[in-house]
């Protein structure tokens, strides 16, 4: 046998390749079918069973829908003057899905504008996160801080709505933006509406403001719009709704319908075109491709305006006659209730709402002793001084008790219990009837009556005219005041010994509009109405009318009468004798603001703060009440003015209601000038001239002695 050596073996191996070969090539012709197989079912998967629904991701992932923003409807006084208009604005929107969250430490990221920018422009082409976006975007804003864009962003409540990370952009800062588009991916710079109210702090408690919707506020609102044809997403995040005045009490007719366009954008969303040709920064490059696009564009449906009742000549006298005083002016229309001036001193300007304010702005205004951000003709709540003394006269008469021939004897004090209740002229009235003691303030006369009538007979007429109650007017959470009763106390002061009990020297203090009464200016001026129109209550009106955007009336205002004053028409004429004497004959106490063309009744008050000699400081001063209509004989308007801490009504406050007068009715002065003939008193001869302001007071001089205060009883 021949011995196995090197040939063999070589002759072996070469018998063993080619089977070794075909089997490897087998194996691997199998991998091949195979992954051909898993390639050929992933197709069939992804194109036929959802190739249709896939597609349309596709398409979403390079669409985008964007909003158009409805313009908010405008605000116009009684003569057509634009006082609360929207104008153009920018703001930085991010959306949260092409952007990462922040990483951690974003300390040592680049933040400043030039070298830094470019140092990172290459890595731009790149998804990027929230803190490098933040840092990049600040050192193109002014005064913005990365940390405040960060926490704007990972405040947003949801990862699939844009996020506003800065509004209302200044020239420069969006020329910046828009000069660095491509370094900044996943932002877009969005034209919205801005609030504008060209008149500044004229209006500023009656048209109000607007803020940015908060996060806690959103879930409420979508809840709210849900089912209604607005939806649920009428509000998002950056979104700005009204807070005060008849923004918030009409923001839902105010407010429009956003409309819808549609944005082509890279993978890294960057815009490339869009379905709109709308009026926006850097449009023309879209413009050129949006021809691309076949997505529909959903219009804006603008807001409604509203046309009030107050006029704005009004409003700027009302306020350039208080001055620096602080206080409010309310005139309205006595057979109506349209509100003709709603004015407030000193106020605010509403523009500094339009950003975030700052902390130390907020403070200031907050911690103003003069309260500007207070609506004080609708919120401050003040004794209402002399001025409530109409409504004890009405208790009087309407339930018998006296009539207007009732005679009380001043001699400048009444003695209740152990105590006496001064009147305000020391030396006394002497005897008096309805309408002396009107026309000269009488506390003694009406210390008697609200006594002889009781506290809860007064508190019953004085709720007949719409006092203790909010009068309707709907806005700015109007205050009810207080009309006191025996009951009010018991319940109010229950558990304390010695106070339940309303005592004779309670109701002394509260018939004069001091003690425990309390009423708004808003109050006043329709009580004041009441009387001049002899009974009817009507809810103060400040929209005339509402105009949608095709220019069509959806909403008229009309007169709204809430009930009647149960007095006969004899005894309303007795009350309205006595506020005639107030201004007209010698011995008023507004005698001094007689006008020689236009005859008006009036009455002062003069409502006491804090104990007589207390303090000399001014905010320890009485405040200064008038409240009057005109003309006399047949009443058209009412007013009432409040000067804080004014002290004496006729001479801080009815100046400004009778300048109100005149401005007016300014065309028939002039006629009845032109013809020798006085308005409102037919048949009584014009006096020769208005008495001068200089001259000395019909009452003879006599300074007010201090009546008892609530502390004293």
């Amino acid at each position: 046998m021949k011995p196995f050596g090197v040939d063999d073996t070589i002759s072996l191996k070469l018998e063993q390749r080619p089977r070794d070969l075909r089997s490897r090539l087998s194996a691997f012709a199998l991998l091949i079918i195979a992954v051909f197989a898993i390639l050929a079912g992933r197709l069939w998967y992804l194109q036929v069973l959802h190739g249709e629904e896939l597609a349309e991701l596709a398409q979403d992932n390079h669409l985008k829908e964007r909003e158009i923003p409805a313009p908010r409807g405008a605000i116009y006084d009684a003569h057509g003057h634009r006082i609360a208009e929207v104008r153009a604005s920018f703001d930085i929107v991010v959306s949260p899905q092409d952007v990462d969250r922040r990483p951690e430490p974003v300390d040592d990221m680049p933040a400043a504008l030039g070298g830094p920018i470019s140092q990172v422009a290459s890595d731009l082409q790149t998804r990027t996160d929230i803190g490098t976006l933040a840092i990049r975007l600040s050192a193109l804003l002014e005064g913005t801080p990365p940390e405040e864009l960060i926490e704007r962003f990972e405040d947003a409540p949801s990862r699939w709505r844009p996020v506003v990370l800065r509004s209302d952009l200044s020239s420069g800062e969006l020329e910046r933006v828009l000069a660095h588009r491509a370094e900044l991916p996943g932002v877009h710079v969005v034209s919205r509406h801005r609030r504008s109210y060209p008149d500044g702090e004229l209006f500023a408690h009656l048209v109000g403001y607007m803020r940015e919707v908060r996060g806690d506020e959103l879930g409420r609102l979508r809840e709210q719009y849900r089912d209604q044809p607005q939806g649920e997403d009428w509000y998002e995040p950056g979104d700005r709704i009204g807070k005060y005045g008849l923004e918030a009490a009409h923001e839902h007719l105010l407010r429009g319908l956003d409309g819808t366009f549609w944005v082509q954008v890279d993978v890294h969303g960057r815009e490339l075109g869009r379905s709109t040709s709308a009026d926006l920064p850097g449009d023309d490059y879209f413009r050129s491709i949006a021809h691309f696009l076949d997505k529909a564009v959903v219009p804006e449906v603008p807001g409604h305006d509203l046309h009030l009742t107050v006029r704005k000549d009004l409003q700027e006298l009302a306020v350039g006659l208080m001055g620096e005083e602080s206080g409010s002016v309310v005139m309205m229309e006595v057979d109506t209730g349209r509100v003709l001036a709603l004015a407030n001193a000193p106020a605010f300007d509403p523009e500094i709402f339009s950003s975030r304010i700052s902390p130390e702005a907020w403070a200031e205004l907050r911690e103003d002793p003069a309260h500007p951000l207070v609506d004080k003709a609708l919120q401050g709540i003040y004794p209402p001084g002399s001025t409530w003394k109409m409504l004890v006269a009405a208790a009087a008469l309407g339930t018998g008790t006296w009539t207007e021939e009732t005679r009380v004897s001043c001699g400048g004090y009444l003695k209740v219990g152990r105590r006496r209740f001064h009147c305000w002229n020391g030396r006394g009235h002497g005897s008096v009837a309805l309408k002396e003691a009107l026309r000269g303030s009488c506390d003694v006369y009406f210390y008697r009556a609200g006594l002889a009538v009781g506290i809860d007979e007064v508190a019953r007429y004085a709720r007949m005219f719409g006092m203790g109650e909010a009068t309707g007017i709907g806005i700015n959470d109007e205050g009810g005041a207080l009309v006191p009763t025996a009951e009010w106390k018991a319940r109010r002061f229950a558990g304390q010994r010695g106070m339940t009990t309303f005592t004779a020297g309670d109701t002394a203090s509260a018939v004069i509009g001091q003690g425990f009464t309390l009423a708004t200016p808003m109050q006043l001026a329709r009580m004041t109405s009441v009387i001049a129109n002899g009974g009817t209550v009507y809810r103060p009106q400040l929209v005339d009318r509402v105009v949608g955007p095709d220019g069509q009336v959806v909403q008229r205002g009309e007169p709204e009468v809430l009930g009647y004053v149960d007095l006969a028409p004899e005894h309303f004429a007795a009350i309205q004798g006595g506020m005639f004497a107030v201004v007209e004959e010698v011995g008023g106490t507004a005698r001094r603001q007689r006008l020689r063309r236009l005859a008006f009744a009036g009455k002062t008050g003069t409502a006491q703060v804090v104990r007589l000699g207390s303090s000399n400081e001014r905010r320890f001063r009485d405040h200064a009440w008038f409240v009057a209509y005109a003309p006399a004989d047949k009443p058209e308007v009412a007013i009432v003015v409040l000067v804080e801490h004014g002290e004496h009504g006729s001479t801080a406050a009815a100046p400004i209601a009778r300048q109100m007068f005149e401005h007016y009715f300014k065309d028939r002065i002039e006629a009845a000038a032109a013809d020798d003939t006085r308005i409102g008193v037919p048949g009584v001869p014009a006096p020769s001239a208005v008495v001068p302001e200089s001259a000395p007071p019909d009452d003879g001089g006599f300074e007010a002695v201090p009546g008892v205060q609530p502390e004293d009883l």
